[in-house]
């Protein structure tokens, strides 16, 4: 039987891997009304932090 070879992740992947269950924790018991409001919040006020311009679809 081979004994597979210890695989460590690139410290990048350690890093997302760290950001995604810090996101999770924070929003785990939120209800989905809950976590849309707050992503709408955070993506505002990146808008407003970078004078950043987003062109709405047309509907």
């Amino acid at each position: 039987m081979k004994i597979p070879e210890v695989y460590t992740e690139p410290i990048e992947m350690q890093e997302i891997h760290a950001i995604r269950l810090q996101i999770y924790e924070e929003t785990k018991n939120m209800t989905p009304e809950q976590r849309l409001a707050q992503t709408k919040k955070e993506a505002q006020e990146m808008i407003d932090k970078y004078h950043l311009k987003i062109r709405r679809p047309a509907v």
